[in-house]
């Protein structure tokens, strides 16, 4: 057999690449801020256990581990915590905003970071479309939410920290 086809350093586990990060800014809320910290724990426990295991099988998820405590290492270093809305005005990140469309469908999401966006928990990034449309408006304003599926107009119905 060629030695072209045999790993030298076999009993290292492989390197991932990195996940890919966002090139915007890393808005994050107080409790998006604790929930990755404290999933960087739970990761790191798990790896700690995984490095303490014999078992092969169990190990070989270590490079995911890896490549995740890395990326949440990374998104901790870069956040940018925003302080939380008291009485907003007009829809600001963290806040919840409600609004009805044109068939008189009412909706709520709060405005979160990327990592934190999470739509069946009504948690919308502030990078999405439809924050971005959302963004510095008020309560009674009616504006067009563009969507891949066509256009609706909306109309903001309350706001609240």
């Amino acid at each position: 057999m060629s030695r072209a086809f045999v790993k030298e350093d076999s009993d290292q586990p492989e390197r991932l690449p990195d996940r890919p990060q966002s090139s915007l800014p890393n808005l994050m809320t107080v409790g998006g801020r604790d929930a990755m910290a404290a999933r960087l724990t739970t990761l790191e426990q798990e790896r700690s256990a995984l490095l303490a295991s014999a078992d092969l099988a169990e190990r070989s998820r270590l490079p995911v581990l890896e490549r995740d405590i890395r990326y949440c290492r990374a998104r901790l270093r870069s956040a940018q915590v925003m302080p939380a809305a008291v009485s907003p005005q007009c829809v600001v990140f963290g806040c919840e905003v409600s609004f009805v469309d044109d068939r008189d469908c009412d909706y709520r999401y709060r405005i979160v970071g990327e990592d934190e966006a999470d739509i069946a928990a009504g948690k919308i990034s502030w990078a999405s479309p439809l924050a971005r449309a959302l963004l510095g408006k008020s309560v009674g304003d009616e504006i067009t939410w563009t969507r891949p599926a066509g256009d609706l107009d909306i109309a903001i119905t309350a706001i609240s920290p």
